[in-house]
């Protein structure tokens, strides 16, 4: 008797194509959710054919994010390359993070002014959010490249340029399952803020995410809020102090007010409660309502 013939992988379904891939390489759903800028309902949504994936950008990057080209996931018979685009490109931005150009070697196509470089650090900053990490991998070495001082003077702008720059490379490394890159990525970030409360605060948010991947959980809170703290406008509260005139001396405390003066009955001679009733007489139980008179008698009924 024949064994069942195993379905081919072109007669999948795209979902379950990247179930396999993603079981094939130890990749929980969560992790794929991650580096792709979804949610884990949305990945399994996905593998379970409930949810379409046929937009090509999206298709690209979950190929990016499994290591597979975009035709593995289609269905279609590609030629093995030794690497992916994404490969290829990670494999760039280190290089570029390794490299120091000197002045004047910027090429003709890289932006020659800080709002140019500007205005491409916020395309960039788009595609990530909208996913296309590939495409963002390929803008990187060209814009590390032109937001280094070396390219541009000295400057506040010019070095809020180069901080989100870093920024934005340590997050997409992040989310391609690159920690170790993404965590110099952010060391840089840091170094290039150089103790502003605002750059150091955009620079630590990739810094905790790399720690964060790398299960280095107390690390990363610990830096979020080392850098947060400069931020908060309430000032620290500070014990009250009293200034003595005499050094070294504290000054005496200020005397507290006297209490209340106690209303005096006619038969009272200090400021006690009154009793209930007036103490008995010698003369017999007579009942006292008044003060006594000069013969010593008192008022009695």
């Amino acid at each position: 008797m024949n064994a069942p013939r195993q379905p081919d992988r072109r007669d999948l379904p795209i979902g379950r194509r990247v179930a396999q891939l993603r079981a094939r390489r130890g990749m929980s759903q969560q992790v794929l959710a991650d580096r792709i800028g979804r949610s884990k309902s949305w990945v399994d949504k996905v593998e379970r054919g409930v949810r379409t994936l046929d937009r090509l950008p999206m298709i690209e990057t979950v190929a990016a994010a499994l290591g597979v080209a975009p035709g593995v996931l289609l269905g279609r018979r590609v030629r093995h390359a030794p690497a992916t685009d994404a490969t290829t490109a990670i494999e760039r931005v280190r290089e570029a993070l390794a490299s120091h150009h000197a002045p004047g070697t910027a090429s003709r196509d890289r932006p020659s002014s800080v709002a140019a470089l500007d205005h491409q650090v916020g395309y960039a900053c788009t595609a990530y959010r909208h996913a296309h990490h590939t495409q963002v991998l390929r803008m990187l070495p060209d814009l590390l490249a032109a937001a280094r001082p070396a390219h541009h003077p000295a400057s506040a702008a010019g070095d809020l340029l180069l901080v989100r720059v870093y920024r934005l490379t340590a997050q997409t490394l992040v989310k391609l399952g690159e920690p170790h890159l993404a965590w110099l990525a952010a060391d840089r970030a840091m170094t290039t803020a150089g103790g502003d409360p605002c750059r150091t605060a955009l620079a630590a948010v990739p810094l905790a995410q790399a720690l964060r991947t790398l299960h280095r959980g107390r690390l990363a809170l610990t830096v979020a809020t080392t850098a947060v703290r400069p931020l908060d406008p309430t000032p620290p509260r500070e014990p009250r102090r009293t200034t003595s005139p005499w050094p070294g001396r504290s000054s005496p405390k200020p005397p507290s007010p006297p209490p209340p003066a106690a209303t005096l009955l006619p038969w009272t001679t200090s400021p006690t409660a009154p009793p209930t009733s007036p103490p008995p007489t010698a003369s017999g139980p007579t009942t006292a309502i008044g003060p006594t008179t000069a013969s010593g008698r008192s008022w009695s009924t």
